[in-house]
């Protein structure tokens, strides 16, 4: 935001007082009065959305304090300053506001504006009340030219006030026992309308931080939205395509694996036609000359189930031959349990064959095959 189209607003101290107005456009002032009726003398209804606002509040209201600390870095100075100037205030320092100007120069004095917390309150309750609501909140005296020695002079907001080099104070306070005999420089209007109006851009001070600074509202840009949505849907878009390839490419490589596979397995099924029914027929090849998957796994499945009935037999290995037959080596502490397996998977419709043996320990050995 930048001070193209600004309004400038210079506090009165008084309640009953009115308050003086600058209208600035392209940097140059077009309009002032006095009075809130700034929209009315302008001709415009409302001002615009990125017009620039900054209050002046009363000198009378808002004291400066230069503080040097040239030993200390920047930030710890300018803390320092702050809490020294909280500190000296007549009032407790919770019911005060205290804002550093930004000096970046150690050597330079650091200028705290102390206020009070009630009149920050009402000063920007006033400006809501007016349809108003500041960028920027600046001291009057920091207006004032910065004097080599003596004194500045000039009239702001209908109040004259005064800017030393160490201090700052209205007209009515600058008694002799102040300012002695230093020299007091007078400064025309026009040079103080144009350091407000180059406060817009760069303040000397700004009241507008900490507790008081300006809430930003974030406006959403539709274009921006558009944009976002544009590239979300492509890269969705892109992302579905991707996936479409990839099944496209694992799909036509299954049906490759597909076709080499039937075609070796016609080599042994002329008759085969697909690769489930090939299948098919070679696993009942196999079991019916007692090789193939399923002539392991029925036999050792039905050891397995026989075994669930006799707790006490332990199957201590198991192998295939390779004509299909399963054997297997069954220990138990007594031969009862063993011929109990073996009855069941006879019963269970297997040809089996047992011979026995004992083990160094003592136990009941058997050396069984099955097959179905």
């Amino acid at each position: 935001m930048s001070a193209r189209d600004a309004l400038i607003v210079f506090l009165p101290e008084a309640e009953e007082a009115e308050p003086h107005w600058m209208r600035v456009i392209d940097g140059a002032l077009v309009q002032a009065g006095v009075g809130a009726n700034w929209l009315a003398a302008c001709g415009i209804a409302a001002l615009p959305d990125q017009a620039r606002v900054m209050l002046v509040p009363p000198a009378a209201l808002v004291a400066l304090h230069w503080t040097v600390h040239p030993d200390l870095p920047v930030r710890q100075g300018r803390a320092a300053a702050r809490l020294a100037a909280l500190a000296g205030g007549i009032a407790p320092a919770d019911q005060l506001f205290a804002a550093p100007c930004a000096n970046e120069d150690p050597a330079r004095p650091h200028i705290i504006a102390l206020a009070s917390r009630a009149d920050m309150q009402h000063w920007l309750l006033w400006a809501q009340h007016h349809g108003l609501d500041p960028d920027l909140i600046v001291p009057a005296a920091l207006l004032l030219p910065e004097p080599e020695s003596g004194f500045a002079r000039g009239e702001i907001g209908g109040a004259t006030v005064l800017r030393g080099v160490d201090m700052a104070l209205t007209g009515d306070m600058a008694s002799s026992a102040l300012i002695g005999d230093a020299p007091i420089a007078d400064v025309s209007p026009g040079l103080i309308e144009g350091r407000a109006i180059a406060a817009l851009d760069n303040p000397p001070l700004d009241l507008r931080q900490g507790d008081f600074a300006k809430r930003v509202r974030r406006s959403i840009d539709q274009r921006v939205i558009g944009r976002i949505a544009l590239w979300s849907g492509l890269i969705l878009l892109a992302s579905l395509l991707i996936a479409l390839i990839g099944i496209a490419k694992n799909y036509g490589e299954a049906s490759r694996l597909d076709a080499d596979s039937l075609a070796q397995a016609q080599q042994v099924l002329p008759g085969a036609s697909d690769p489930a029914q090939a299948l098919a027929e070679m696993e009942g090849q196999l079991a019916a000359r007692g090789a193939g998957g399923r002539a392991f796994t029925a036999p050792v499945a039905g050891l397995l189930s026989a075994m669930q009935d006799a707790p006490g037999v332990a199957l201590t290995s198991l192998s295939r031959d390779p004509d299909g037959m399963v054997r297997a080596t069954l220990a138990s502490a007594k031969a009862d349990d063993i011929n109990i397996v073996l009855l069941a998977l006879q019963a269970a419709g297997f040809t089996i064959t047992a011979t026995p043996s004992q083990d160094p320990g003592g136990r009941t050995l058997a050396d069984i095959t099955v097959r179905s």
